[in-house]
């Protein structure tokens, strides 16, 4: 029975859920002579069924956001180099400060910025780095909550669209994200997620083979209660997005007072109310996580290339 209970997870239930919608849709597409969506629908379906017995990923094939129900409110375009008011280190305290997280060291002079104006995160083997021979990243945060360059500000919303345009990093090892936080999420007692959660708008496994089956494929995960043993997340599956490794693609999530509604290029790839919705602002982080996988990874240096971050709120 233990084993049963495993391996119907929420993942697998949702999937079956789907696969039953899926059918109702086919019939207003077929209904509406609209034969782009039902080939759209019909790779769902066999996807779907993948996704409930064997965990692997879907290409997104629900609704399109509706942009119309927002207003861009703040963005970094990239244009200005790094905007010190805006962001700052991730658990990196300063301008050239330097820390270890997970197998490689974080320090800003991993961060370049692109001809056409585009940040760059750069991950690399480095013998002559900061703290000696090892890998190094960066990671970078809006939180308005603590200053480490003396004209830091940041920036903090409470609801809305939140999304990032980028090309993700080749090779193995690697675990590029856009996500958002508030330090609510470290109290010992967080309420669920209601005074404090993590919402990774997407991230990646950081297996890197072509013949694998989350290859050119991002996860969303909403974490909550701290990060002590009362910790719980839960992941939102997983979704194929278009070359993610040499185009640009886009990520979001629509957050309300309700749930949380995922997006990978504008359509919609799953929503979740775990662990009761967020009520308190959360800021933004970029960031690429290294592993021991790491060690493998032909295509170093690789870049995490960000063409922007915007935020919108509701009109």
């Amino acid at each position: 029975m233990e084993g049963l209970f495993s391996f119907i997870t929420k993942r697998s239930l949702s999937s079956f859920t789907d696969l039953f919608a899926v059918f109702g849709n086919l019939a207003k597409a077929f209904a509406a002579f609209d034969f782009k969506k039902v080939a759209a629908l019909f790779t769902a379906l066999g996807q779907l069924f993948g996704a409930a017995f064997f965990d692997t990923p879907v290409t997104p094939y629900k609704d399109e956001i509706d942009m119309s129900r927002f207003e861009l409110v703040w963005a970094d375009e990239f244009d200005r180099g790094f905007d010190t008011s805006i962001w700052q280190g991730h658990y990196v305290y300063g301008e050239n400060d330097t820390q270890l997280r997970d197998t490689a060291w974080w320090n800003r002079e991993q961060v370049s910025f692109t001809d056409d104006g585009c940040l760059s995160i750069n991950v690399s083997y480095r013998e002559d780095g900061p703290k000696g021979p090892g890998y190094y990243s960066y990671g970078m945060e809006t939180n308005p909550n603590k200053n480490y360059s003396g004209d830091h500000t940041g920036y903090e919303q409470l609801y809305g669209y939140f999304e990032v345009r980028c090309i993700l990093p080749k090779g193995a090892g690697l675990n590029p994200a856009f996500w958002l936080l508030t330090d609510g999420m470290w109290a010992d007692d967080t309420d669920g997620g209601v005074t404090g959660a993590e919402i990774d708008v997407f991230e990646t496994n950081t297996d890197y083979d072509a013949s694998s089956k989350d290859f050119g494929s991002v996860y969303h995960t909403v974490h909550v209660d701290a990060y002590g043993d009362a910790h719980r997340k839960e992941i939102q599956g997983s979704f194929y997005a278009n070359d993610p490794y040499n185009t640009f693609n886009t990520y979001g999530v629509e957050w309300n007072e309700n749930e949380y509604i995922f997006y990978v290029n504008g359509v919609e790839t799953a929503r979740t109310s775990f662990g009761g919705v967020c009520k308190v602002p959360l800021y933004l982080i970029l960031s690429v996580g290294v592993d021991e996988k790491a060690a493998g990874n032909e295509y170093l240096p690789a870049s995490f290339i960000v063409d922007y971050v915007r935020c919108y709120q509701y009109k």
